[in-house]
């Protein structure tokens, strides 16, 4: 059997209120360098908070998977009802994947460490 990624995925819930949701997928190396598109390193300050945002579909590549391997430190993700959201740690070894590009988004925070993670994305939503 082939090596797989554990990816914590967040995604558009149901209709009619399309709010994120968090779930789970698996992805193999060999998926993940055919889907990937572009890689990227980042370092994130500690603390730094987006509020809710989307995964919006990218201009030439359509929708698309922002999938973030973090490496050192860590970020908390914030999902669900915009008033009660759910929050989530990811630490270093997580894997995180983002397409919830309609509805309410998804918020996020970096750790108190900060954050070193690579950012890839790939083409297509994970399921």
């Amino acid at each position: 059997m082939a090596e797989t990624i554990k990816v914590s995925l967040v995604r558009c819930g149901e209709v009619p209120l399309k709010t994120s949701e968090m779930t789970s997928t698996t992805l193999t190396p060999a998926a993940l360098a055919e889907k990937t598109i572009s890689t990227s390193e980042q370092k994130l300050d500690a603390n730094e908070a987006k509020g809710l945002h989307l995964a919006a579909a990218h201009p030439e590549h359509g929708r698309v998977t922002y999938l973030q391997e973090v490496t050192e430190g860590g970020f908390f993700v914030y999902v669900g009802e915009p008033h009660a959201l759910e929050e989530h740690w990811f630490g270093a070894g997580s894997w995180v994947g983002f397409n919830d590009d309609e509805g309410s988004g998804h918020a996020s925070k970096v750790g108190p460490n900060g954050c070193t993670r690579t950012f890839r994305m790939l083409r297509g939503h994970l399921s």
